[in-house]
């Protein structure tokens, strides 16, 4: 699933359509987009007037008339946006048979085409006015952001604590997929970061001490930044609104390297599922705390 990194790239990349007009608007005719698909038609003859990214949602502003309706976009395991000059759409003959996963389509002022591409359609674009959206649980209540530009420990540190009086005794992989606890962090990054901070990912958050999880959202915020220096991380789906791949992949640590030796002491990266997620750690680095993976 596109992490922050991946979204902000792909938020980037289509910046040059903010200021273009929607002259065409298509909606695929899947049950999914069925109760939004009036909502979305009608945002014929509005003009893009902003794309932010929210964690790891795009968040699209639109404007007719002073009148502001916004799009909250999610981009699930497989989604991607697809921008094409007109010359290259013309080119294809068959776009929409090109992608027969296609879920929205909207033709520009300047004969761009922005083609919303979802394969196993996790993913969304909903219609909300600005207040609903602003008040939406995906985006109200997101923690302090991997990619800010100085990313907020005391924040981080108050949310990994919880608000109650009792210790959070939840693990720590666990808790930083938790948009409210940190925004844009992902299982890629999640253990990436935790490599780089020496921490075992299933570490009870309370037997962290202040220093660590300062040092860990530190980390965080490195690790975020290097794969937004990349372009993202390409496993499978994920492409550039151009097309192209990231490459974040290459310069993994322990995602995805079970078996491999580890790049600063050379023992096995391990595996072991976390809820219905996969961790990857080294035991000699990250030994501050030890588990069972038999059990």
């Amino acid at each position: 699933m596109p992490e922050g990194p991946e979204v902000e790239t792909i938020r980037v990349g289509l910046l040059p359509i903010v200021g273009r007009k929607i002259t065409d608007v298509r909606v695929a005719d899947h049950k999914k987009y069925k109760p939004q698909r009036n909502k979305i038609k009608s945002l014929q003859q509005y003009t893009i007037s902003d794309i932010q990214r929210r964690g790891k949602f795009l968040v699209f502003y639109f404007d007719k008339h002073s009148q502001i309706i916004t799009a909250l976009n999610h981009l699930g395991m497989t989604g991607v946006w697809y921008l094409y000059s007109d010359s290259v759409w013309q080119e294809m003959t068959t776009p929409f048979k090109d992608y027969p996963h296609w879920k929205v389509y909207f033709h520009l002022d300047d004969g761009s085409h922005l083609l919303f591409v979802n394969v196993r359609t996790f993913g969304r674009f909903e219609i909300y006015e600005p207040q609903e959206l602003e008040n939406h649980p995906a985006i109200a209540g997101l923690g302090p952001d991997i990619l800010a530009d100085e990313f907020d420990t005391d924040e981080f540190i108050q949310r990994m604590r919880g608000k109650t009086s009792r210790p959070r005794t939840k693990e720590v992989g666990k808790c930083l997929l938790d948009y409210n606890i940190v925004a844009g962090c992902g299982n890629i990054y999640k253990n990436e970061a935790l490599f780089l901070s020496g921490i075992n990912p299933f570490t009870p958050a309370n037997m962290l001490t202040d220093d660590q999880l300062r040092n860990l959202g530190s980390k965080l915020s490195n690790v975020a930044n290097l794969a937004l220096k990349f372009k993202g991380s390409t496993l499978r789906d994920y492409r550039h609104v151009d097309g192209y791949s990231g490459l974040m992949q290459n310069q993994f640590s322990v995602y995805d390297r079970e078996g491999e030796p580890c790049v600063n002491c050379s023992t096995a990266i391990e595996r072991a599922f976390q809820g219905d997620r996969s961790s990857f750690w080294c035991p000699s680095c990250q030994n501050n705390y030890s588990i069972d993976t038999d059990g």
